[in-house]
């Protein structure tokens, strides 16, 4: 069997972190990891490593850093990228990370001969009014506009870039092969925002239900999502009939409500929801007095606002039904959650034990 040696793009972050570890367990055809970060890779997650991890601290934006981690490199696992849909997103940084960033990954790959481009989208790309039952790679739309605005937009446009550059000519006459792979909300060790930030106010309150919340959500466990990066790994070297395609990486978290999703992180804090609900146009109407408080004075004062999870696009999600399947991603990667449900919420509320 050949071995590959395989570089992770945001490798000390969260889906970064779990790749990794992942990786080393599971990537019987990895014989070297690399990890290329901003903040260097220091192992965050319990398991006994059975090789040395070789660090790059840098950015995606820097093209020498990324050129030396690239360099006798077979497989690119691009997760690296900034997540910011606050009401007040910087889009310029989005743009130059999530765009060009990405852009210098593929110019790179094709330079330094890297053979296989798996990048990690996102979901959010197809979250918008329109809703979505049970869809699958080849069913579900382009919605009429984005909830998570100018992140969603950065997302989809550089996984745009990867399928485009699928088929290309590397520098010594090859082709290189892209995929790509579209991550739903995910929970797990070392999420300290999706789950936290939710529920930690409200820590033996009431959990407070905006909008009537009776729309059917998916999350997925973390490890699972990760499972699916090296099973991705296994796949495109040995299937090049793959490449050009994007899979959605779910499990078997039941689709639910948002009250149902949350209830066993809830019931770790001792809270309930509540069983009337602040209604959704009220909510909304009271969120765009807000954002043009803050508009006018952004205009003579700077205001730094935390990547809140309130926003017009984040309630509008959370009452908009969106649901899919793993079933391309299992006939095609070979992918089965290796984590059932159980098993997902135990090892995630033993993390979130500690931090909440």
């Amino acid at each position: 069997m050949r071995k590959y040696v395989v570089l992770v793009t945001g490798g000390s972050g969260f889906l970064g972190q779990h790749v990794v570890k992942h990786l080393q367990l599971y990537g019987d055809s990895v014989k070297e990891i690399r990890v290329l970060d901003k903040v260097t890779y220091d192992q965050k997650l319990e398991f006994e490593a059975n090789q040395t991890i070789r660090s790059y601290t840098g950015s995606i934006t820097d093209r020498a850093i990324v050129q030396q981690a690239c360099r006798g490199v077979d497989i690119v696992l691009h997760i690296a990228s900034m997540i910011d849909w606050s009401l007040f997103p910087n889009r310029k940084i989005l743009h130059e990370v999530n765009i060009l960033g990405t852009q210098t990954i593929i110019e790179t790959c094709k330079e330094e001969n890297v053979p296989y481009l798996i990048y990690c989208g996102s979901s959010g790309i197809f979250a918008g009014p329109e809703e979505t039952h049970g869809g699958t790679e080849t069913t579900v739309k382009q919605p009429s506009e984005l909830y998570f605005d100018a992140y969603a937009y950065s997302k989809l446009t550089a996984q745009e870039m990867v399928i485009s550059a699928n088929g290309t000519k590397l520098k010594n006459g090859k082709q290189l092969r892209t995929i790509a792979i579209l991550p739903l909300p995910m929970y797990g060790e070392l999420d300290y925002i999706a789950i936290p930030l939710s529920i930690r106010p409200f820590k033996g309150k009431t959990y407070p239900l905006v909008g009537s919340m009776t729309a059917t959500l998916q999350y997925s466990y973390v490890g699972n999502t990760a499972m699916m990066f090296v099973k991705a790994t296994e796949a495109i070297p040995n299937n090049p009939a793959l490449a050009g395609q994007f899979f959605f990486a779910a499990d078997d978290t039941p689709p639910d409500t948002l009250p149902g999703i949350m209830k066993p992180f809830l019931d770790l804090v001792g809270s309930k929801p509540s069983t009337w609900h602040i209604p959704y146009w009220f909510t909304m109407f009271m969120m765009f007095l807000f954002y043009c408080l803050l508009y006018i004075v952004r205009l003579f004062k700077t205001v730094n606002l935390p990547n809140l999870h309130f926003t017009f696009g984040s309630i509008a999600f959370l009452n908009t039904t969106f649901y899919v399947t793993y079933d391309k991603a299992k006939t095609l990667l070979g992918y089965e959650p290796i984590y059932d449900y159980d098993t997902s919420i135990k090892r995630s509320n033993t993390f979130y034990s500690k931090i909440i």
